[in-house]
């Protein structure tokens, strides 16, 4: 099964490495440092219970060069997706699915747009993973648990099937999910109120379980969340809050969101498809986001802010 991986980040590069170490062709698209180190080096992953090495078959910077596969995993960030659109078209051939995995509710609705839903597989991973340095990959979790599914009325795919048989091979917790919109609402209920959170305070998940008022604020900005998701139609088989409340509970005290960590590198942030986007879906549907509004008001501040520090110095 040929894999093609759309920035290759901690994620994307963890998912190229299980592959490639199962013994598919991996294209992995990146740029700078990290792409440079994994075309010479590879890449290393270091889990909480073992270190280990795969190296990928091709590592680009220009789709155009990596030809049609089978399985497309778009892992770029939200905001990246309007640049990506013109040249995914060509990576996609007659039986070619794309996982989407963008933190929030927008994304597998604009790559949809573009390639047909009936291509498009809505995703998620739970994990903790980051680039610790160029070609090497920090996983705070084991194992990473990978989820997919169509977009309804479209119905699990023979590709699809394929792919779940082949990550669950290759080491992965993966599941093929009849709607995969069900499951990146339960995700971004989860990331959006845990991202901000933590990304406004600066604390950890272990400061984040201690403090009570702090899990006050945590289960009004996933329960508003909920709401929101259940107004729009989205049946879950259990409670999204509390599943949220023990997977935080599970987590290393010292692990941060990706989220976090960008705000202290100065990179973008995508409080606009997280906080934001379930403040705008809240409205659309009658159903008040106060925590979630605040939260993401205190984002859009923080980034004002550091945008006008820079402007100064």
């Amino acid at each position: 099964m040929k894999i093609a991986v759309i920035g290759a980040g901690g994620v994307g590069a963890y998912i190229g490495a299980v592959f490639a170490r199962a013994g598919h062709p991996v294209a992995l698209v990146a740029r700078g440092a990290h792409a440079e180190a994994m075309a010479v080096n590879g890449i290393t992953i270091h889990a909480p219970t073992q270190t280990w090495h795969a190296r990928p078959a091709m590592v680009t910077d220009d789709c155009a060069t990596v030809g049609t596969a089978d399985v497309v995993f778009v892992c770029l960030k939200t905001y990246q997706l309007d640049a990506l659109l013109p040249a995914l078209p060509l990576l996609i051939g007659p039986r070619t699915v794309v996982v989407t995995l963008q933190n929030g509710i927008d994304a597998y609705a604009t790559v949809a747009a573009t390639i047909g839903a009936e291509r498009t597989l809505a995703g998620l991973v739970y994990c903790e993973l980051h680039v610790e340095s160029p070609g090497v990959i920090r996983s705070g979790i084991e194992p990473v648990r990978l989820v997919f599914g169509p977009i309804p009325p479209t119905v699990p795919s023979a590709v699809a099937h394929a792919l779940q048989s082949a990550a669950s091979q290759a080491g992965m917790d993966v599941t093929c999910v009849p709607d995969g919109r069900v499951v990146v609402w339960r995700k971004a209920i989860f990331v959006a109120a845990m991202s901000a959170i933590t990304t406004i305070s600066g604390a950890g998940m272990g400061l984040l379980r201690d403090d009570a008022e702090a899990q006050i604020m945590v289960t009004a900005a996933l329960t508003e969340a909920r709401s929101v998701a259940q107004a729009e139609g989205m049946e879950f088989a259990d409670d999204p809050v509390a599943s949220a409340l023990a997977i935080a509970a599970s987590m290393p005290a010292t692990a941060r969101s990706s989220m976090s960590r960008d705000d202290a590198a100065g990179r973008p942030l995508e409080h606009e498809a997280l906080s934001g986007a379930i403040v705008r879906r809240g409205r659309a549907v009658g159903v008040p986001t106060p925590v979630n509004q605040a939260l993401y008001t205190l984002l859009r501040l923080k980034i004002a802010a550091r945008t006008e520090q820079a402007r100064t110095q």
